[in-house]
């Protein structure tokens, strides 16, 4: 098992590959640092700031405390635009464990962020994807926050879902499936339907493409056969593998009867139960759940009708 400070050594490398200088300021009792201090130099003489605490505890009750409060201190007396808790527990990381962290994060402002070791690589990754993307990335950076809150918040509570105006939704569910292992694209708005977001993924080799379309309608509406055959129509010239239409508040007694049993197979109908069980799934993967990459497919379209 690797000692702590290999580990730090180790974070330090990780952000150093990603062009991210690192900071001498060392942690400690009455330091202001934290173990590492990690800086990327940005466009327009801007930079971006990330202290990261590690906290290797068999109690992590204990492990968070301290490494929150470690965090909280920084924040004070510095100006760092990430601050990120890096939990190594000294024993695997069980589903209490991961809703232990989950609820912590929940308390947490948008500057503050939870993690396992084992995440750490990609949490870094995709941080440094969306620093590499120059002239938006402050904007994304605050909704990519927000969109993660959302979905904990769902998650915790199904009926935050239908607080949401419908982009916002459009953008939880874009987030939600990019964290769920696959390359996700949001459309722009349009009036016309059709797909909202592209999902892309390989699977043994295979390259795959499925479209999802989201109905998310304050007046209570609920989508019938034109829509649903609209969408279907969209899934054959596109030729896309398959679909999946999300509707808040469900669908007319006769949407189902417009298709034939060929588009039946093309197309997964989700109602809001189907989003909250996706939330879920978001919530595992975040806090350590391992998914192969074979089982997108039956992620996306179990429990539809």
């Amino acid at each position: 098992m690797e000692s702590e400070s290999e580990i730090i050594e180790r974070i330090q490398n990780l952000f150093e590959e990603l062009d991210f200088q690192i900071s001498d300021i060392q942690g400690g009792p009455g330091n202001r640092g934290t173990d590492v201090m990690a800086i990327k130099r940005l466009e327009n003489n801007k930079t971006y700031g990330v202290a990261i605490e590690l906290k290797s505890n068999k109690n992590l009750n204990e492990a968070l405390k301290y490494g929150i409060a470690t965090l909280e201190r920084v924040d004070s007396q510095t100006n760092f635009d990430k601050l990120l808790l890096v939990v190594n527990k000294k024993s695997q990381i069980e589903d209490t464990d991961a809703e232990l962290i989950k609820k912590c994060q929940l308390r947490q402002p948008t500057n503050i962020e939870i993690i396992s070791i084992n995440d750490l690589e990609t949490w870094a990754q995709d941080l440094n994807g969306i620093l590499e993307n120059k002239e938006e990335n402050e904007v994304f950076v605050l909704i990519r926050n927000f969109t993660k809150k959302v979905i904990s918040l769902i998650a915790k509570n199904p009926n935050n879902l239908m607080n949401l105006e419908w982009r916002d939704l459009e953008r939880t569910i874009h987030e939600l499936f990019n964290e769920i292992g696959f390359k996700a694209t949001l459309t722009p708005p349009s009036k016309d339907g059709g797909k909202d977001v592209i999902l892309e993924c390989e699977i043994e080799g295979i390259p795959k493409s499925y479209i999802v379309e989201i109905k998310h309608w304050r007046s209570q509406q609920k989508v019938g056969k034109k829509a649903v055959k609209e969408f279907t129509k969209v899934i054959i010239n596109e030729k896309r593998l398959k679909g999946l239409y999300l509707s808040t508040y469900g669908y007319t007694q006769n949407y189902y009867e417009c298709l034939t049993k060929t588009e039946r197979n093309l197309v997964g109908f989700g109602e809001k139960e189907k989003i909250v069980e996706l939330c879920h799934t978001y919530e595992k993967i975040k806090n350590g759940l391992y998914l192969p990459m074979n089982s997108l497919e039956d992620i996306l379209f179990q429990n539809v009708n």
